[in-house]
């Protein structure tokens, strides 16, 4: 199919969101001004896993204006731009830490930071629950996985914030990304001191050291691993895990079910993240002509997946805008797929789990309030503005 004969579509404009999913009525794959546009589940995991096509955020960036100095020698060199070798090579050290059997271990650890930030709040009356709650767990959990100190967790949260801002493709927000790098650098190689001094413990900052020492990694390719772990370490999960809690809560007759029965919890969140995906583009380029159904992609084309639609592909899912616990063989792409495929995606759904989990078992009658409740798109993306959570109801 040539190019003229494709539908026009453009995932980032806010009417794209109408759009329930799947194909369009003229086909999976569509042009428009920001690239080509894949719409299907079959057609997304195609692309997802084909290293030809390779990550667009250094590209990104570089529209934004940041072709030199920390932050694009960061990117450049991240473990999401490399493939083959030494794709492999530098994936390895942070797929120990973040491996599903390794998770599991520390799933009480995770329970404990739960309890512990939501037994600092007020729950008598209705609470903030994304400021309060769901942004500080991620930043929380990374503090102890790289054995930083659980105060510098307000400082991990903004950092992954501001640095992933970059997505929403913002050029006005250029000085904030570029500030956001030269700090979260800073803030690293601080850290990488101290524990050098120190000594080395268990975490995952001091194996990636020893790591370094070993001459397994340089010391370029050392704060690289490090500041990937921390750059997502919290934003996506946050947003992620208030838009599973808002999900849930919104629909009393699951919502009973989980309290009665906290083994459905796990597919509950896997559903709440079929259909509501905070990363919900994934964009990519084209190393050279490929053909995609039917269609030849020239070198350099920007190809955006959109994961929301992939998500809801009715040729792929039943029913799909309807919120189902018994699906079968449920794998949305709300993680991507492929070599590239979430690092972190265990331990966010452990997160998730581990908050639904304390809310029904401490919480069972928490409601949504929805005058104090925002939920938004920007950039494709699926995001928390506000969520407020009455925990104790009367």
């Amino acid at each position: 199919m040539t190019e003229t004969l494709l539908p026009r579509f453009d995932p980032f404009a806010p009417q794209a969101q109408a759009h329930e999913g799947g194909a369009l009525p003229d086909g999976p794959l569509a042009l428009g001004p920001s690239g080509y546009t894949v719409l299907t589940y079959d057609l997304a995991t195609t692309v997802l896993r084909n290293t030809r096509f390779k990550n667009a955020a250094l590209e990104l960036m570089e529209q934004f204006g940041i072709t030199d100095g920390l932050a694009h020698e960061f990117r450049a060199n991240s473990v999401i731009m490399a493939e083959g070798a030494r794709h492999f090579r530098l994936r390895a050290p942070m797929a120990r830490f973040m491996g599903p059997h390794t998770v599991q271990e520390i799933r009480g650890i995770v329970r404990e930071i739960v309890e512990g930030i939501v037994a600092d709040l007020d729950t008598s009356a209705p609470v903030d629950f994304h400021t309060g709650i769901d942004q500080r767990i991620p930043a929380r959990i990374y503090c102890y996985l790289a054995g930083a100190p659980a105060a510098d967790e307000p400082l991990v949260a903004s950092l992954s914030e501001r640095t992933l801002s970059l997505l929403q493709r913002d050029r006005s927000l250029t000085p904030v990304i570029v500030n956001a790098y030269a700090e979260l650098f800073a803030y690293l190689r601080a850290l990488i001191a101290r524990k050098r001094e120190q000594a080395l413990g268990d975490d995952m900052l001091s194996f990636l050291i020893g790591q370094q020492e070993a001459g397994k990694l340089s010391e370029d390719e050392l704060l690289n691993e490090a500041a990937a772990m921390l750059e997502a370490s919290s934003v996506n999960t946050s947003h992620q895990t208030g838009l599973v809690v808002w999900t849930l809560l919104r629909d009393r007759d699951t919502w009973r079910r989980l309290v009665e029965d906290p083994e459905l919890i796990p597919a509950a969140v896997v559903e709440a993240i079929r259909l509501y995906p905070r990363p919900g583009i994934v964009s990519k380029v084209a190393t050279e002509d490929i053909e995609l159904n039917g269609t030849i992609i020239p070198e350099g084309s920007d190809v955006h997946v959109a994961v929301w639609s992939a998500n809801r592909d009715q040729a792929r899912f039943e029913r799909p805008t309807e919120f189902r616990l018994d699906r079968e063989s449920n794998s949305p792409l709300t993680f991507s797929t492929g070599s590239h495929g979430c690092l972190g995606q265990s331990l966010a759904r452990v997160e998730m789990e581990e908050v639904v989990r304390y809310l029904a078992d401490q919480h069972p009658d928490a409601l949504v309030v929805d005058d104090g409740t925002e939920i938004g798109q920007s950039g494709g993306r699926w995001l928390v503005k506000a969520l407020t959570v009455n925990l104790n109801p009367v």
